[in-house]
């Protein structure tokens, strides 16, 4: 499928950039903990689950970002923070179950997840609806260059 192609499917190309973005942001962010560790659950955790999270809100919400239906950059960007921020609500429940899964002392998974969601908005909310807004500005323009007449 051509990248032109891509850009013109919003979902694809929601997921797509949101996507790479959760996992990107989270390796950074856990750079020094994930080079020391050896193991994989931890790069499930901390990486992959925040991709998928962020591809499951960036597919939900990638046709909020097509030029039809948003018509500046300003508002794509608030629009790409919103589903970033879904992100988060998205990963919380996911991390709950994957702690779950690989440390089995843990019971109470509604309260793991009510407090994974707490602490991901207190040490790292600020920077994802910083990079949600950049990746939902960045949607926006590549489907605007896409669907105009000229492309």
């Amino acid at each position: 499928m051509p990248v032109s192609n891509r850009v013109q499917q919003p979902r694809v190309l929601g997921a797509l950039s949101f996507g790479v973005a959760g996992m990107l942001l989270p390796a950074l962010w856990f750079a020094p903990v994930l080079t020391q560790s050896r193991d994989r659950g931890v790069l499930v955790l901390y990486v992959a689950l925040p991709g998928l999270a962020g591809a499951i809100a960036g597919g939900l919400g990638g046709p909020l970002l097509h030029p039809t239906r948003c018509r500046s950059g300003s508002r794509a960007g608030l629009r790409g923070a919103a589903i970033a921020g879904a992100a988060l609500v998205v990963f919380a429940p996911l991390f709950a179950l994957g702690i779950k899964w690989t440390e089995p002392g843990w019971t109470n998974l509604l309260g793991l997840m009510l407090m994974t969601l707490w602490f991901s908005v207190l040490a790292i909310g600020w920077a994802v609806v910083i990079v949600g807004a950049f990746v939902g500005w960045l949607a926006w323009c590549l489907s605007q260059h896409a669907s105009s007449p000229a492309a």
